[in-house]
């Protein structure tokens, strides 16, 4: 895992995916609409690329929880 929480590293892009080949991995990411970089241990991505391929919001955006609310 990478020391960056909100980077998916090559590592777990094969753990989620369950393939172990580079181009496999790319071409899933792709069919599920996660953008994916190239890496030296192979492609990564973010967990707001996945986020957004899910549909999902960060709720940094999220206007209801503003920090005035506190």
């Amino acid at each position: 895992m990478s020391a960056n929480p909100h980077i998916i590293d090559a590592a777990e892009l094969r753990r989620l995916s369950g393939l172990q080949q580079p181009a496999a991995v790319k071409r899933w990411a792709s069919a599920r609409g996660i953008q994916v970089s190239d890496g030296a241990d192979g492609p990564w991505t973010t967990i707001e690329a996945i986020n957004k391929a899910l549909g999902v919001s960060s709720a940094s955006n999220d206007h209801a929880y503003s920090p005035d609310i506190v």
